[in-house]
């Protein structure tokens, strides 16, 4: 057995699904729910999982939803759809065919950091099924940098395959924990954060090139998007802290809400990119408000 099998099975067995799997076209997905009610999908950020939504969110939700997570493509336990990068619609598309084989026909779908540009192509090409929107430090328009080269690296069909298995195998525990806190900056991660979530989980080597090329090829799906957000009519709150500098809020909320007059927008004063953790009472809040409105249509 090598170093790369061998690190990848003793992540797998440290933190095991937490979830169902099941099996949707070609794709396994990895699914967990809580709770009975209205239908509210979450769907996790770049490099990470659903466990990342259970630090007391899905708790919290659950009491008067039923709650859906689920991996992204080549995240967690789901297997990725492509070689390619999957787009965002492919996403949201999964998303919505693994609710549907649960029996959920309409949600809330609530997206944090790049699960916001998966939760607006579920609004945009999903529209029966999203009856509100919730995003939390989401992506949603070109950011102003190129992504980072070690993204641009992992992602290429050429250096991409040997450096993930470089990353896989070398990357330092400090390293990611550092990432991590930079992360949540000006806040700290939770207890046991770094454990909990998973950390082996994102540096198997598939999961880091599923990662990247998911990044590196998104620009043109979102040029392609933001010229569509100005028709999104159904109800939509938009949460972002101002200190965020992993998605800042002038480059993604500031100008989603200022092309959806009709959306909340809460701009969480000195919160940095984890509203998910450090914000979650303004969340519910939030998804009572969206609650209401979709119930009055």
């Amino acid at each position: 057995m090598n170093i790369l099998s061998a690190k990848s099975i003793q992540a797998e067995a440290d933190c095991p699904p937490i979830g169902n799997i099941i099996q949707v076209g070609r794709a396994q997905v990895h699914y967990y729910e809580k709770g009975t009610g209205p239908a509210v999908l979450l769907i996790h950020g770049a490099s990470g999982n659903i466990r990342d939504f259970n630090f007391g969110l899905i708790d919290k939700i659950a009491k008067t939803h039923r709650v859906i997570a689920i991996d992204r493509p080549g995240h967690g336990y789901s297997s990725r759809l492509n070689l390619y990068g999957e787009s965002p619609r492919q996403q949201a598309q999964i998303f919505v065919e693994t609710a549907n084989a649960l029996g959920v026909e309409t949600a809330i779908v609530a997206g944090y950091s790049l699960g916001g540009i998966v939760a607006l192509a579920a609004a945009l090409d999903f529209p029966k099924f999203t009856s509100a929107l919730l995003l939390m430090s989401g992506v949603s328009h070109p950011p102003k940098g190129k992504a980072g080269w070690l993204y641009t690296l992992a992602g290429s069909h050429l250096t991409g395959p040997l450096l993930a298995q470089y990353i896989a195998a070398k990357m330092p525990i400090k390293l990611i924990e550092e990432k991590i806190a930079s992360v949540f900056q000006p806040q700290s991660p939770p207890e046991g954060y770094l454990k909990d979530i998973g950390a082996g989980l994102a540096l198997r080597a598939h999961t880091i090139r599923a990662n990247a090329r998911q990044v590196v090829t998104l620009l043109p799906h979102i040029h392609m998007m933001q010229e569509r957000y100005a028709d999104l009519r159904l109800p939509i709150e938009i949460l972002h802290g101002d200190l965020d500098k992993s998605v800042p809020a002038a480059e993604h909320a500031d100008r989603l809400a200022a092309t959806l007059p009709h959306a909340k927008y809460t701009r969480l004063s000195g919160v940095g990119h984890a509203p998910h953790h450090v914000a979650q009472e303004q969340i519910l809040q939030a998804l009572v408000r969206l609650q209401k409105q979709v119930d009055a249509l």
